[in-house]
C-alpha cells in the first residue's frame, strides 16, 4: 500500500495548473508568431514599414514580444519557487503603454495628414490637389496602422496576462 501525504497531492496539483498555464501561454505565443510569419509571407512587414513614417509600430512590436517572453517566463516559475515575485503591475503597464503608443502614432499620422496637406495649395491645379491628396494618405496611413498595431499587442499582452494571474491565483 502506498502513502501519500498531503503535501506531495498538493505539489502534483500544483504542477499540473501550472503546466495547463503555461500550455496556454504557449498556444498564444505560438499563435501570435504563426501571425507573425503569415505576415511575413505576404509581406506586410514591408507594407507596414513604408506606410508608417514614425515606426513606431515596429518599436510596439518588439514592446509586446519581449514582453511576451517576460510573461512566459513568470508562467513557467508560477510554482516552481516559493519566493517568487507574482506582480504583474509591470506587464499592465506595457500593455498601457502599448496602446499609449499607438494612439501617439495616430496623433502624429494626423499631424502628418493635416499639416503638410495644404501649405502652399494651389486649388484651381488638379496636379496639386491629387499630390495633396496623396501627402494625406501618407499621415493617414501612419495614424491607422499606429493604432491597429498599439491595439492588437495590447490585446496579445492582456489575454496572456490574465492567464497568469489566474495560475497565480490557482
Amino acid at each position: 500500500m502506498i502513502h501519500v501525504n498531503v503535501h506531495q497531492k498538493f505539489n502534483v496539483n500544483v504542477a499540473r495548473n501550472n503546466m495547463k498555464s503555461l500550455l496556454k501561454w504557449w498556444l498564444i505565443f505560438c499563435l501570435a508568431l504563426l501571425a507573425t510569419g503569415v505576415s511575413g509571407y505576404f509581406d506586410l512587414h514591408n507594407t507596414l514599414y513604408v506606410a508608417d513614417t514614425t515606426k513606431l509600430s515596429f518599436l510596439i512590436l518588439g514592446l509586446c514580444f519581449i514582453t511576451s517572453i517576460w510573461i512566459g517566463r513568470k508562467t513557467y516559475h508560477v510554482g516552481v519557487k516559493d519566493d517568487y515575485d507574482q506582480s504583474t503591475d509591470v506587464g499592465w503597464f506595457v500593455s498601457e503603454s502599448c496602446l499609449a503608443l499607438g494612439m501617439i502614432g495616430t496623433v502624429i499620422g494626423f499631424l502628418l495628414m493635416l499639416g503638410t496637406a495644404f501649405s502652399d495649395l494651389d486649388v484651381t491645379s488638379s496636379e496639386a490637389l491629387q499630390a495633396a491628396l496623396a501627402s494625406m494618405a501618407v499621415g493617414m496611413s501612419t495614424a491607422l496602422y499606429t493604432t491597429l498595431i498599439g491595439l492588437v499587442c495590447s490585446l496579445i499582452i492582456k489575454v496572456q496576462l490574465m492567464n497568469l494571474e489566474v495560475a497565480l491565483e490557482e
